[in-house]
């Protein structure tokens, strides 16, 4: 509460506007308008008093701070924090949620977190907190205070209190990995997670790191992540993280009997899928490539299904994949079939370009250097097509010419082109130990994955939630950022979450943080009538706003008679 002060100087009575507030985690008194002696008030308030408007952005920044309040999220990560550090005020946890809500907002560099995300929002109003010196080497101290070990704990703790607080279900968890390219240099040996490996962003000349992720079917909240090497296969990441998954969900639910774990066919193997099954309920895949005889078996026997509203071609048996009872579906997905027959087709394209150009260059004699020798020509052509497409799709003959030039007649074989797309193009393979469920209901739990995916592409998208740019090249800086960027990811699933349920919001989360990112708050700052020492006095209100985005805001808990600031304890260790 802003009281009225009188101070005397050199004979005369001056005026201020002062509230108490934290400083240094010490409550003072600081000065909020400098008013002058009484016959500068005075002519203040009969003349009125000059003002300047500034606004700030302020929806994402409300919203994201009232969700990590309700979680305790900075007090769960401060409490397994053995020691204890305030810098620039801030606790560990406190600075961990602020450069959370920075990847949120505005994805960018510690160094620039302050002049390029927080100074232009209301979050400095909010947590009544000076930002400014917030720079990277605060961060960066800040994250070298949490012990990698104490993630898993903080991570538990806080999908513990996700699942009491939201009722979330856990009767389907979808699970997946990728992976994020990096500039860490090659010559860095203390960085061992950052290798290189199949980049699924096509920087296979840069060091990477991979992540996986098990989010709820419902609303893709994360529930369990693990930074790895970038050099480790899918299956060999799921081995490893399985057990700790199991175990992390039975502690919390007390039995697993309701859970049923999805993943694709990356993660697949005999050895792996024998451990899941005697220990959970699953849906996965297999590559349709190593199993031909139950695709050719599938051909003969499709019949229709509604699926999600839908009819489509599907085929169900139960039957043994080695020596491990299963259920089996086989079904064509349209839009899978149509997309390996553009990439094919754009295949064949580069692949003729290429052979085009070989043909005219092997059409002449050599004037200089090596002869050309028939077969290592033919198995040069080969290797070509393979690279390409499958090796029987394209018929080819090489013919000898004069001395060491050749004639190659090469064309497309329309009948395995037509076998293809008719007999193999589309087809899905999807394994499970719910014998029990419907063909419709284990494609509907498999089709959930996409979503694990659609989560890995908000975390690649450059404007909300991106992982990206991360300038860390130690292993545990790597795992706190990542840390840093999944407490985000949870955040914004969470307000999608309660923008579906409460303003009937059909958009896509980064849509929904493009509305809340528009709500502003606008900042009326009282100029004194002469230049002063003092704060100028402000008065907060929120901007005028769209029908649509004003349904949002009250759905969302923004509109107030008065800007509610938050309580969460950022410079205090409980």
């Amino acid at each position: 509460m802003a009281t009225l002060q009188k101070r005397k100087s050199r004979g005369h009575n001056y005026w201020s506007i002062v509230e108490s507030r934290r400083v240094n985690g010490k409550p003072r008194p600081v000065i909020l308008e400098y008013l002058g002696t009484a016959e500068q008030l005075l002519k203040r308030l009969t003349e009125g008093i000059p003002k300047k408007v500034r606004s700030y952005s302020h929806g994402a920044i409300a919203v994201m701070l009232g969700i990590a309040e309700e979680l305790q999220i900075v007090e769960t990560i401060n409490k397994h924090i053995k020691k204890k550090q305030l810098r620039d005020d801030f606790t560990v946890g406190g600075s961990l949620l602020v450069a959370a809500i920075g990847r949120i907002c505005h994805p960018t560099s510690k160094r620039n977190w302050y002049q390029g995300c927080a100074k232009q929002t209301s979050l400095s109003y909010l947590i009544k907190m000076s930002l400014s010196k917030l720079d990277s080497q605060h961060f960066w101290d800040q994250m070298d205070m949490l012990p990698t070990s104490a993630i898993p704990l903080i991570e538990e703790d806080l999908v513990d209190t996700i699942i009491k607080k939201y009722n979330l279900t856990l009767d389907t968890l979808l699970c997946d990995t990728t992976n994020f390219f990096t500039y860490i240099n090659s010559a860095n040996k203390r960085c061992t997670v950052a290798q290189r490996g199949k980049n699924k962003q096509k920087r296979m000349d840069l060091r990477q790191f991979g992540l996986f992720l098990l989010v709820s079917r419902e609303d893709y909240i994360p529930l369990f992540h693990k930074v790895y090497q970038g050099n480790l296969s899918d299956k060999t990441i799921f081995k490893e993280q399985f057990t700790k998954m199991i175990t992390r969900f039975k502690n919390i639910s007390g039995s697993l009997e309701e859970l049923t774990l999805v993943f694709d066919q990356g993660n697949n193997s005999k050895e792996i899928l024998k451990d899941v099954i005697e220990k959970t309920y699953f849906v996965g895949a297999l590559s349709p490539h190593h199993h031909k005889l139950l695709i050719h078996q599938a051909n003969q026997s499709m019949s229709k299904q509604m699926v999600d509203g839908k009819a489509m071609d599907c085929y169900n048996l139960r039957t043994e994949i080695w020596q491990l009872d299963f259920t089996v579906v086989v079904y064509i997905s349209e839009k899978l079939r149509q997309g390996q027959i553009r990439g094919v087709q754009q295949n064949l394209n580069k692949l003729f370009q290429q052979l085009n150009e070989l043909k005219e260059k092997i059409s002449k004699p050599t004037k200089r250097g090596a002869k050309r020798k028939q077969e290592k020509l033919s198995k040069k052509i080969e290797t070509l097509i393979g690279s390409h497409v499958s090796k029987e799709l394209i018929d080819w003959k090489l013919h000898s010419k004069e001395k060491d030039s050749f004639l190659l007649d090469f064309s497309i074989n329309d009948t395995y082109y037509d076998y293809l797309k008719e007999q193999w193009f589309g087809r899905r393979i999807l394994i499970t130990n719910r014998h029990q469920w419907s063909t419709e209901e284990i494609i509907l739990a498999y089709w959930g994955q996409s979503d694990v995916e659609y989560a890995f592409k908000n975390m690649k998208n450059p404007f909300h939630l991106a992982m990206r740019p991360q300038y860390h090249w130690t292993d545990q800086k790597i795992e706190v950022h990542a840390f840093i960027c999944t407490i985000a990811f949870l955040l914004v699933m969470i307000a999608y979450k309660t923008a579906k349920e409460k303003a009937k919001f059909t958009g896509c989360p980064n849509t929904l943080m493009e509305k809340l990112s528009s709500i502003r708050m606008a900042t009326f700052i009282e100029s004194p009538l002469k230049k002063s020492k003092g704060q100028y006095k402000a008065t907060y209100c929120l901007e005028d706003m769209d029908d649509d985005i004003s349904i949002l805001a009250e759905a969302m808990g923004l509109i107030d008679t008065k800007i509610r600031k938050s309580k969460i304890p950022f410079s205090v260790y409980n």
